[in-house]
């Protein structure tokens, strides 16, 4: 018999949600942003896995059923949470080196020697510049992953840990520094990162998902070795979950509930091939909820939403006035169930390069109506030049840092990341072959994709091609097409320079 911790988020929420009317001082924002986390919860049914603290959460307030990240790396995505922005707008169209938390604070000013030539334009105002000229005390937890530095002027850092016992003290710290003054925290959550090993081994007291009790996705080789992996990838969810309970809670015990909104989501999707990284839906699909004063209860939407919302809802509810520069659209009427949408018809992502090497760009873009996912593979003459085999049948392949354009080194096999489902793909591709297919396909991509996530949600079948389908293609890759002309996105984000 499995006993895991739950926080009583009945009584824990309640009281924010009896209140329709906002409080008359500004709202305090707690956002809850857990790492390489794919749509899973145990409240949307997935075999093996309890998420008891982020389901109460979420039930308590609005869930997100079309939720999507504008860019499914880390450092892209954290960039267009805190401008409200899309990465190829914005400037922070890939992952960056700069500094990490535990640096000293000349690291985060202009004078630090830490500096990537990509980053958030200067001319930009980021949600944490426009809070802190608003009164607002504001931090971060546990990761960085921001450029420049000097963008997002946090008045306090705190590396936490992945047990949930230190998130809960720097949640602790955060709120005796704040002293008062209305606050924003980003609580990043890492636990769902790889290696999922190491971040386990940290909590050995938290429950474990038993792979005998998962059920794989359909298109991978059911295989025990894959199955350890996935039950290793949901059992970070879990002790995310449990860390998120902690926040929760200390949130209570300091009496800040009646005045506090929780913004709960994950940067991108998990870190397998045709997620992480790339545009596909297991990339961008995310869950999303919100829960506060003033927030409907136990609301579930299909409005079509992603993480550029972020900054206009919160300040929105905020009272501040949101800069023109945001592309994203605040999402209180929703929320408080004065509307069922903010308009959409599509919401769009974007792929460009997932760190700093030459041989890591891939372009794509990616657009959805809650039916069809839509993709443009711009760089799709670049394909791999080895036999793909030799990642699971070379040794040296899984020592040795490689950063494909069509996926993040951590999807690959890799002792460091302990990724192990890609390579029984391989070494497995007799016994089963769709899955070995789909590999080579998510590697050696067409131009264009299509997908109907009615019916293969598991993005199997490319209906690009087919004739039946030509009406659907001509319409998402009109809309894709204008859009990325009105947004002035040029698909090579390599050519814009940073604004200084």
């Amino acid at each position: 018999m499995k006993i895991r911790k739950k926080i009583d988020l009945i009584c824990l929420v309640c009281p924010i949600l009896l209140g329709a009317v906002q409080a008359k001082q500004q709202p305090n924002f707690v956002l809850l942003l857990t790492d390489d986390q794919s749509y899973h919860l145990g409240m949307l049914g997935v075999p093996g896995l309890e998420t008891p603290n982020i389901d109460a959460l979420a039930k308590e307030g609005v869930f997100f059923t079309h939720a999507y990240s504008s860019a499914a790396s880390c450092a892209p995505c954290r960039g267009s949470i805190l401008t409200g922005m899309y990465p190829h707008s914005n400037g922070h169209w890939r992952n960056t080196v700069g500094p990490i938390l535990a640096d000293p604070d000349k690291d985060f000013g202009r004078q630090s020697s830490k500096v990537d030539g990509v980053g958030v334009h200067e001319d930009i105002p980021t949600l944490i510049e426009v809070l802190a000229k608003n009164g607002y005390f504001t931090g971060i937890t546990e990761k960085w992953h921001l450029s420049p530095a000097w963008k997002f002027p946090f008045d306090f850092r705190d590396t936490a840990n992945l047990k949930p016992s230190g998130s809960a003290n720097a949640m602790r710290n955060f709120i005796k520094a704040a002293d008062g003054k209305p606050f924003f925290i980003q609580c990043n959550v890492d636990n769902t990162h790889r290696p999922f090993q190491k971040h386990i081994k940290q909590n050995p007291d938290l429950p474990k998902v038993d792979p005998a009790d998962v059920e794989l996705p359909p298109h991978w080789p059911d295989t025990p070795k894959t199955k350890q992996d996935y039950a290793e990838y949901l059992t970070t969810v879990q002790h995310a979950d449990a860390v998120i309970g902690a926040i929760l809670e200390v949130v209570k015990e300091a009496g800040d509930l009646n005045n506090t909104i929780f913004i709960y989501s994950s940067d991108q999707g998990f870190c397998y091939h045709r997620a992480k990284a790339t545009a596909y839906d297991w990339g961008v699909h995310v869950p999303f909820s919100v829960t506060g004063p003033g927030v409907k209860k136990g609301k579930v939407s299909d409005a079509l939403i992603g993480h550029v919302d972020i900054m206009p809802t919160v300040l929105d509810f905020a009272g501040i006035g949101i800069p023109s520069t945001v592309q994203g659209k605040s999402l209180r009427s929703v929320l408080e169930g004065r509307r069922n949408d903010v308009g959409r018809k599509f919401m769009v992502s974007e792929h460009n390069a997932h760190g700093g090497s030459p041989d890591e760009y891939y372009p794509t873009r990616s657009v959805t109506d809650g039916r069809y996912r839509y993709i443009w593979n711009i760089n799709y003459k670049t394909v791999p030049k080895f036999d793909i085999d030799t990642m699971a049948t070379d040794p040296n392949w899984r020592k040795t840092a490689h950063q494909p354009a069509w996926h993040p080194w951590d999807a690959t096999p890799s002792d460091i990341w302990e990724n192990n489902a890609c390579e029984e793909i391989i070494l497995h591709k007799d016994a089963f072959p769709w899955a070995y297919q789909l590999l080579r396909e998510s590697m050696f991509r067409p131009e264009y994709e299509l997908y109907d996530l009615k019916n293969d949600p598991h993005e199997t079948k490319n209906l690009a091609a087919n004739p039946e389908y030509k009406s659907v293609v001509q319409r998402m890759d009109n809309t894709l097409k204008q859009w990325m002309a009105s947004e002035d996105d040029i698909g090579d984000p390599r050519s814009i320079k940073r604004r200084k």
